[in-house]
């Protein structure tokens, strides 16, 4: 499986150097599905965020790597997808790295092939609901400047996160069995890998909240606030989660964006809007990482 490692190592440190590190404390069962997991998400985000090609050409790039993923598209139509990725799609990326993961995207599907059943279809599941709310945010907002409800905040960011804590959870039972989490509390693991995820992309869209009001679009009808307080409920969430799973690893790699999502609740509480963007001091990293390792360290799993 040279090929599956290459695509995991060098590549995937180039297009993501702080995930890079998540991966490498995965226990080693885990370790190839969720970095091929991340390559394809990151993939298809590379194609939704392609500014310069039209929305309906973007659409339609996406739709086709949906089903190139899935397994359902022809030869013809994975060929002419590869072609357009290797070409249309790669030169408008500004990251060499980018552009390098849409050449090699036929890679990508070609090591999906040679997982264990149950940890493809984990991969394929958490592709086609990610697909989906690419899509969603695309078209979205070029009907209406903001979300027309708390609802569409809540399909949103399960659709890009909330499925990925999802996606952690049945890939960790699917790879690890027992030696992930106890196996009577997959239901209760699963939901709260949901909530951790969803807590994780709210931080997101309230540090990024200016930027994208300036773009045009507001991913939240209602006060801050009160999105702030529900990532941070959502946080606690995630550290309890962590805590419930088997191996100091498995512990460490899944907890540490908890502790720094926290930590940027915290500044995102003190900050005046004339700050500009919320940015976590290194030291501060560092604290989340030794307070990660104790955490770790301690927890007391049946």
């Amino acid at each position: 499986m040279s090929q599956g490692k290459d695509l995991t190592g060098e590549l995937l440190k180039s297009v993501s150097r702080s995930f890079y590190l998540t991966i490498y404390w995965l226990p080693s069962q885990m370790r190839p599905g969720v970095a091929l997991g991340y390559m394809l998400a990151r993939a298809t985000d590379s194609v939704a965020d392609t500014s310069d090609a039209a929305l309906n050409v973007r659409a339609s790039v996406l739709q086709a790597m949906g089903r190139a993923v899935a397994g359902t598209a022809g030869d013809d139509e994975k060929q002419e997808l590869l072609s357009r990725l290797s070409e249309e799609m790669a030169a408008a990326q500004s990251s060499p790295a980018e552009r390098t993961l849409l050449k090699r995207f036929g890679d990508c599907l070609a090591a999906l092939k040679s997982f264990p059943l149950a940890q493809q279809a984990c991969i394929r599941k958490v592709l086609a609901t990610i697909v989906e709310g690419q899509l969603w945010d695309i078209s979205y907002f070029q009907h209406t400047p903001t979300v027309r409800s708390d609802a569409d905040t809540e399909l949103y960011t399960y659709r890009v996160a909330g499925c990925v804590g999802e996606f952690w959870t049945e890939l960790g039972y699917a790879a690890m069995g027992e030696k992930f989490c106890d196996p009577q509390q997959q239901e209760l693991m699963t939901q709260a890998g949901i909530r951790y995820g969803r807590g994780l992309q709210l931080i997101n869209i309230l540090r990024d909240r200016e930027e994208d009001l300036q773009r045009g679009r507001s991913y939240l009808c209602s006060e801050p606030v009160k999105w702030l307080n529900r990532a941070d409920y959502y946080m606690n969430d995630g550290i309890d989660y962590c805590l419930r799973l088997r191996g100091f690893r498995l512990r460490f790699a899944s907890m540490l964006p908890a502790l720094i999502g926290k930590k940027t609740i915290a500044l995102l509480r003190r900050a005046r809007p004339e700050d500009g963007r919320v940015k976590i001091p290194r030291r501060a990293v560092y604290a989340c990482m030794l307070k990660a390792v104790w955490l770790s360290l301690v927890a007391r799993v049946s």
